[in-house]
């Protein structure tokens, strides 16, 4: 029993570390597309930078773009010239903008019950002491004030898809325009890149011309 005792209490304090790491992204969405768009096809994910699409860092999160496509309705392919359309994907982080809140503190400011004491002296030698309470109802308000700062960083993912042979012939021609925005706490993008995407294909393409608040929890270590 006393063993038992104490695996309860190992995963009950586990389940509260758990939970204390988890993270709500709050995303706002955007799309815009043809009418006659369809999500389907060969498409190859490249990013607006050239520089930047030869690093492992949109490696790995161009894995995650052909993951999400995939389950769309194309069929990710490595190079554009197989590729009937073609996905261009940024995203970044700003350095974030500082703001410092002010909180009132409310406590007790009158009332409640008051102690006196004393004595009397009656002439001569002869003196009487004294004591009593009193009672009113207390009064409450604002006492003082605590002032905190905090820094919250805009992060955002975009993405256009469009026909490859306009693109390769330099007049690209435009079918679906994306992008997903969050503002937070966490400095890094990397931290919540996950959940951005994620909100960014919730019911994907979804309706064209409408913003979307997505909220979508995730593991951030920020």
């Amino acid at each position: 029993m006393k063993i038992q005792r104490i695996l309860l209490i190992t995963i009950s304090l586990f389940s509260l570390t758990m939970a204390g790491c988890a993270s709500r992204v709050v995303t706002n969405t955007s799309t815009f597309y043809k009418p006659d768009y369809k999500s389907q096809g060969t498409i190859v994910v490249t990013s607006t930078n050239m520089k930047t699409s030869k690093s492992l860092e949109f490696e790995h999160y161009k894995s995650k773009f052909e993951s999400y496509l995939s389950k769309a309705g194309y069929v990710p392919v490595k190079s554009p010239a197989e590729a009937q359309y073609i996905a261009i994907v940024s995203y970044g982080i700003d350095n974030g903008k500082g703001s410092i809140e002010t909180t009132p503190i409310f406590g007790q400011t009158g009332g409640g019950t008051t102690y006196t004491s004393g004595t009397v002296y009656s002439g001569g030698h002869h003196s009487t002491s004294y004591s009593g309470s009193t009672y009113t109802m207390p009064t409450y308000g604002v006492i003082g004030s605590s002032t905190s700062s905090y820094t919250t960083y805009s992060r955002a993912i975009a993405m256009d898809i469009v026909i490859a042979k306009s693109f390769l012939q330099g007049e690209p021609k435009v079918l679906l325009e994306s992008r997903a925005k969050s503002s937070g706490s966490c400095s890094q993008i990397v931290e919540v890149f996950d959940e951005i995407l994620e909100a960014m294909f919730d019911d994907f393409p979804g309706e064209s011309g409408r913003s979307r608040r997505v909220v979508v929890r995730g593991e951030a270590n920020c």
